[in-house]
């Protein structure tokens, strides 16, 4: 990243053709969280999201509505600006290309870019979809359907005009060599320099108004408006002030983040980069290309009938666990797959066990033997010591991962600090030392699990922006909040008083959840614990217990590719390993340690069972198994390809 003080992170401009999802929300949060982070790192922050409005599908959607163009896109902004209330999302602007402050800077391009000679008009052939708003080659679609969508393309040809992109190829390869940070992850670097290695056409960016009315007019040509791309893209400079508000745009300019999904890397990293580059102006610090949140049939989709709706997940479960799961369970930049069942085992597991349980089962102690009271003490305890040490390493951590969008191994890292807060609790066993009266031992225990919790709470609160305050609240934390970049152990005040905590977290039951979904009461009464898996469907078998094909194909396995391994603390039979398998990556635990060193199996494929029920083992929850196979000297053999197989592919 650069040194300027300002950080700029901007979303796509979420096109007004119809209702959000979960995708969209991702996008939204994940800027939202950079956001709240880097303002807690004390920088001057400018988030900007917004709606693209212009187009063809727009068009067509409110005539379908029997509105104009305007009313519905007035309509559907009022709908997304109310989702991203209920997400909390602190955005600093929220752009529509339907505003005149846009409007007069895309002219403003456009005639620059006119006069330089880097726009000229040509007869053009090709097949056009309609939904996609895509010209097609004759090879591209020997079918006729779409590519991307699979409906049917239409020949058309007719004048348009034409921004020169060819001529800026050579240059955007240059820079993405020579700025590595440029374009991220790296698979999606890679994929971009491949895109690049074929001739570089040149750039559509007009309709004409006889098949599209709903546009900016193009100022030198007042019968056509300009294309999508070319009108959308550009909200990332009209926003913060290009070309009328220079003051404004040297501060925020290069933007330090276009955060984006996959699908629209190609237009940002070339159409984008190389419009900015025949503009005269940098090119952003970072475009992230963020993977996909699926389910059991892919990519959500409309037509699929898959989508989720995130306001009905924050109805259901709260608005900070939905936040949380999100980005606890996807590596950022690889596909996730979201089930109902993942979301309950991640928030039984990390929120209601873990961070949950921690003030929970500590504070009530510290009410009854010592008043509540937080008494400073230096850490003279071996365990107490290595909470300090940890705590440094896991701020150092976290910072790194949030730096590089890491969001996943940054909440890994605040969650290895609290899971060894929980074991610091049993190892030293303050129910004991209050017993004994041994309370110097006992304020000391107390002030390391209190100030554990303010550092953990600090370095979330971004992710949960409600809830940690909370965790702050109930330790006593209500003066101003320290800045991350200023947290250090021992700013827990001496005489902090905490408060009786709530529970934040209570447990989600199965059953409870199934029922909340129907709108029906739980079966059973409150407090009841329900975790009892219900009965699995037996197999159909046969008499000589021989399994049908059809059960024998509920079982779905598939080839993973080992990326870590390390030893499960106390436990000299396991290793936990993270896998890669092709759209994601997981974590399971193995009993494999007996046999294999973790340096020996790095990058190793294995056979795993993928659809395996998600279980928790030593504190860690393992989603899948992988194959192994006693070997005749009493050994064991992992289950391989015998020669390299795609990741991820089922094995048949």
């Amino acid at each position: 990243m650069s040194e300027k003080k300002s950080f700029y992170v901007t979303t796509p401009l979420y096109y007004a053709n119809d209702e959000l999802h979960i995708g969209h929300a991702f996008s939204t949060l994940a800027a939202d969280i950079l956001s709240r982070y880097h303002r807690a790192m004390g920088q001057d922050v400018h988030f900007l999201t917004g709606s693209d409005e212009h187009g063809q599908k727009v068009e067509q959607a409110a005539k379908a509505r029997g509105l104009s163009p305007q009313e519905h896109t007035d309509k559907l902004v009022e709908r997304f600006k109310s989702l991203w209330e209920m997400l909390d999302i602190t955005y600093d602007d929220f752009i529509r290309t339907t505003e005149d402050r846009h409007k007069k800077v895309v002219a403003y391009a456009l005639n620059k870019l006119w006069e330089k000679g880097d726009i000229y008009e040509a007869e053009y052939s090709g097949w056009y979809c309609t939904p996609c708003e895509r010209f097609w080659t004759e090879k591209e679609v020997p079918d006729k359907l779409c590519p991307d969508c699979k409906r049917a393309v239409q020949e058309i040809s007719e004048k348009n005009y034409f921004f020169k992109m060819s001529a800026y190829q050579q240059r955007l390869i240059d820079h993405i060599n020579s700025h590595p940070s440029f374009i991220r992850p790296e698979n999606r670097k890679n994929e971009v320099l491949g895109f690049l290695r074929q001739p570089l056409g040149d750039l559509c960016i007009s309709r004409p108004k006889a098949r599209l009315s709903w546009g900016i007019e193009l100022p030198f040509a007042p019968d056509y408006v300009t294309y999508v791309w070319f009108d959308a893209l550009t909200n990332y400079i009209s926003a913060v002030g290009y070309p009328f508000d220079m003051e404004k745009f040297n501060r925020l300019w290069p933007a330090s983040c276009h955060l984006i999904g996959k699908d629209i890397l190609t237009t940002h990293a070339v159409y984008w980069s190389t419009m900015l580059m025949a503009l005269g102006l940098s090119l952003p610090e970072c475009i992230f290309a963020h993977g996909w949140w699926v389910t059991g049939e892919g990519k959500m989709s409309k037509s699929v009938g898959n989508i989720i709706n995130p306001r009905e997940l924050v109805a259901r479960y709260g608005l900070d666990p939905f936040r949380f799961y999100l980005f606890r369970e996807m590596v950022f930049g690889m596909d996730a797959t979201y089930t109902e069942e993942n979301f309950i085992l991640r928030y039984n597991a990390d929120l209601a066990n873990d961070y949950g349980n921690l003030c929970q089962r500590t504070l009530p102690m510290l009410i009854k033997n010592r008043e509540g009271i937080f008494r400073k003490k230096q850490p003279t305890l071996a365990q107490s010591r290595e909470i300090v040490e940890l705590a440094g390493q896991v701020k150092t951590g976290y910072v790194e991962a949030m730096d590089n969008f890491l969001f996943h191994d940054a909440l890994k890292h605040i969650w290895t600090l609290v899971q060894r807060l929980n074991k610091y609790v049993d190892e030293t066993a303050p129910w004991r030392l209050a017993k004994e009266q041994n309370f110097e031992l006992l304020d000391e225990v107390f002030y390391t699990i209190g100030e554990g919790i303010r550092f953990c709470s600090i370095m979330v609160e971004p992710f949960m922006p409600h809830l940690a305050p909370e965790f702050l609240k109930q330790i006593g934390c209500t003066q101003k909040r320290v800045k991350i970049n200023e947290l250090e152990w021992g700013q827990l005040a001496d005489g902090t008083a905490c408060t009786e905590p709530a529970p934040l977290f209570p447990r989600l039951e199965t059953e409870r959840i199934q029922n909340l979904k129907k709108g029906s009461k739980p079966s059973e009464a409150p407090g009841k614990k329900e975790n009892a898996a219900a009965p699995a469907a037996k197999a159909e078998t046969s008499a000589e217990g021989l399994v049908s094909f059809d059960d024998f194909m509920k079982t779905e396995l598939c080839i993973a590719r080992i990326e870590t391994a390390e030893k499960v603390e106390n436990a000299d039979k396991l290793l936990k390993l993270t896998v890669n398998i092709g759209s994601e990556t997981r974590t399971l635990v193995a009993g494999i340690a007996a046999f294999y060193k973790p340096e020996e199996i790095i990058g190793k494929q294995v056979v795993m069972v993928k659809n395996l029920k998600p279980a928790k083992i030593r504190g860690i929850l393992s989603h899948g198994m992988i194959l192994a196979a006693p070997t005749e000297d009493g050994g064991l053999a992992l289950v391989s390809p015998d020669k390299p197989a795609q990741t991820g592919v089922r094995v048949k």
